[in-house]
């Protein structure tokens, strides 16, 4: 029974065809089609993906090295504009800077958007 397609997850996503659940979105999306890609800035090898809410109040953060995807809320920064995280610290941040996005962890940035000419 190792059909192909027949590898549908419990959302109903077929990853032998791309597919992977976004909880933000509540379909089975392609990362590379809805999500901005992000690179580490640490190691070049490890790559993230941010995916926005259609409402943009949440993101959520799928990263290539098998850590858990993170859900983070929409803040307004008292100097305008929007940052992305959760009330905690230790939490990852993902802002626009510069005309890219960043997320960064303490203060550290560690990924950094992906230019489209790559």
């Amino acid at each position: 029974d190792n059909l192909v397609g027949n590898d549908k997850d419990d959302h109903g996503c077929i990853a032998s065809a791309g597919y992977t659940w976004s909880e933000v979105r509540k379909d089975c999306i392609r990362l590379w089609e809805q999500g901005v890609r992000m690179e580490s800035v640490a190691d070049k090898a490890n790559t993230a993906f941010i995916v926005f809410a259609p409402d943009s109040l949440q993101v959520e953060l799928f990263f290539s090295n098998d850590q858990p995807n993170e859900i983070l809320d929409r803040r307004s920064l008292p100097v305008g504009g929007y940052a992305w995280n959760v009330e905690d610290d230790d939490t990852k941040n993902v802002r626009q800077e510069n005309g890219k996005w960043t997320i960064s962890q303490r203060g550290n940035l560690i990924y950094q958007q992906v230019d489209e000419d790559k």
